[in-house]
């Protein structure tokens, strides 16, 4: 079984010594202050709120206001993510600043740039909570990374900055495109790499008729999605069989991440499902110790998430 995390920090607001480290390690997207109701983050001269109430807002609103001196960060606009309405996708809502300013601006992550939008649903186009297993991944310095489920290619852009070739596979490809951006706002030429628009389930013959192998992967799967021709994608479901088809493209010793905000499953039950899909494709399957939980996220939030280590069976 996997080893548990460590403790991370509790609800509250992060200190102005943790904003300073954050800054020095050219990080301007990180969560400011967490509560049982909402949440606000940072994303360069920007902060979106998300809350459950119209009365977690107005407390928030207040304690922001009181904290902005302390803070000692530029803020241009505060957007809201409504948590309260959960019908479709609303969008999000400027609560303050220049509504003239574009809903396209940029921010950094350990050095690394990623464009965001504000105008693109409940999303700005970026996780801030997988930060430690992108800096993994970044330091592992992979030769060639598949990058499934790969939205706006996060993963790709820090494995590619270390060198690797990266394979970023996605059905959407409006969303691939805003990768490509996100290579090119960090002199990484896209056509140096692969953007495939299509289902993470059917690339894996097509990928093996390649003849392509990696040395890394990484799955951070929605719980539910609706797939081409009725294919649609069930995590509890279909993990197991996915991971099954994508051990004979692993190298030996290859890494992999498992990621999911499936809220029932822990890492253990990631291991569970690596350890079955190994057994059928006959590889072995080791946990990786767990990553630091980001520093600015209280313990219990976040995915669930575990580093594998893929080899043949001796």
């Amino acid at each position: 079984m996997p080893p548990s995390r460590p403790s991370a920090a509790e609800p509250g607001w992060v200190g102005p010594e943790q904003i300073a480290a954050f800054t020095a390690a050219g990080t301007t997207m990180h969560r400011l202050f967490s509560g049982p109701g909402g949440w606000i983050e940072r994303l360069g001269r920007d902060l979106l709120i998300s809350c459950s109430s119209p009365e977690t807002l107005a407390s928030l609103l207040v304690e922001l206001e009181g904290r902005k001196s302390r803070l000692a960060l530029p803020i241009d606009r505060i957007f809201l993510r409504k948590r309260w309405e959960r019908q479709g996708s609303p969008k999000l809502t400027l609560l303050s600043g220049d509504p003239s300013l574009p809903m396209e601006t940029a921010a950094q992550e350990s050095g690394l740039a990623y464009r965001l939008r504000f105008d693109a649903g409940e999303s700005t186009g970026f996780f801030l909570d997988q930060r430690e297993n992108r800096s993994f991944l970044r330091k592992k310095k992979p030769l060639r990374l598949l990058n499934l489920f790969a939205y706006t290619c996060s993963f790709g852009v820090a494995a590619a900055s270390a060198g690797a070739q990266t394979w970023n596979v996605d059905l959407s490809p409006r969303v691939l495109e805003w990768g490509k951006e996100n290579y090119r706002l960090n002199g990484l030429d896209p056509n140096a790499h692969w953007f495939l628009a299509r289902d993470a389930r059917a690339i894996v013959p097509y990928l093996l008729r390649r003849k392509v192998r990696f040395d890394a992967c990484v799955i951070d799967p929605p719980t539910y999605a609706h797939g081409r021709k009725g294919g649609d994608f069930s995590l509890p479901r279909d993990l197991a069989g996915l991971l099954s088809g994508l051990f004979p493209l692993c190298e030996p010793g290859a890494l992999l991440l498992l990621s999911t905000n499936f809220g029932p499953w822990h890492p253990d039950d990631l291991f569970r499902e690596g350890s079955r899909a190994g057994e059928r494709a006959g590889a072995k399957v080791e946990p990786l110790p767990p990553l630091p939980h980001p520093a600015d996220l209280p313990e219990g939030t976040g995915p669930a998430t575990l580093w594998l280590r893929i080899s043949p069976r001796t």
